[in-house]
């Protein structure tokens, strides 16, 4: 669907499209509605086949920012930055096929990412071994989930319940939500997932920085989980 918004664009723009006035119309009409693996890999490759190099060099830059932007990184000018830390790193249209795959990756986040493509060898050692640590972890059966949710206080449950909504939240939004004091109250409500929850288990969130997310693999069991119950009670 994006792809058809960009090739329309192009269609009628042409090299206008790296006007400044023009870009907002490129960010507003696609860059900032996709989200999908399948719409990266789509419009990638549409960018790929375009014979006017500056245009697809615009473009492709483009796509890369919009991609590390999902994973709270900037990249911009082929530097790649997470908080203070930056590194030069350039992406070919064949490691970029690569990387969109991690979208499918619940437990990928932008610490990860960032340090996986480093010249840091020791970082990317450590890396890898978090990866491997938490691929060993179980999964959650529907019974287990369904215990672990019912031992939850309200508050935590409304927590849990609005990230299964939502996907991924800021905490000042999680806050204006819940009317929570500060962000402290949200770092006390993740540990009270974190704490609950056995050790040997898949992590159901996710914190980074300023944003929570739920686990992708189990967001809508516990969203039907949770308003089964409210519906019951």
């Amino acid at each position: 669907m994006y792809k058809d918004q960009l090739e329309m664009l192009i269609k009628f723009l042409g090299e206008d499209l790296l006007k400044s006035e023009n870009q907002r119309k490129l960010e507003d009409l696609v860059l900032s509605k996709i989200k999908r693996k399948e719409d990266f890999q789509s419009i990638n490759d549409f960018v790929k086949s375009l014979d006017n190099y500056e245009l697809r060099d615009f473009l492709y830059q483009k796509l890369l920012e919009r991609f590390f932007k999902l994973f709270n990184l900037v990249y911009i000018d082929e530097n790649l930055k997470y908080g203070d830390q930056k590194y030069t790193i350039e992406i070919d249209y064949q490691t970029f096929d690569s990387l969109i795959d991690l979208l499918n990756e619940s437990e990928i986040n932008g610490e990860i990412v960032f340090y996986l493509l480093s010249n840091d060898l020791r970082s990317r050692i450590e890396i890898i071994k978090q990866l491997i640590k938490g691929r060993s972890k179980k999964e959650w059966n529907d019974e287990e989930l369904r215990s672990f949710i019912n031992n939850l206080k309200p508050l935590t449950k409304k927590f849990l319940g609005l990230l299964t909504e939502k996907g991924k939240l800021p905490s000042e939004e999680i806050i204006s939500n819940l009317n929570l004091k500060n962000k402290k109250s949200v770092s006390a409500l993740v540990s009270a997932i974190t704490r609950n929850a056995p050790n040997d288990k898949e992590k159901l969130i996710f914190k980074e920085k300023e944003y929570i997310t739920i686990n992708g693999k189990y967001r809508d069991k516990i969203f039907k989980m949770l308003n089964i119950k409210n519906k019951a009670g």
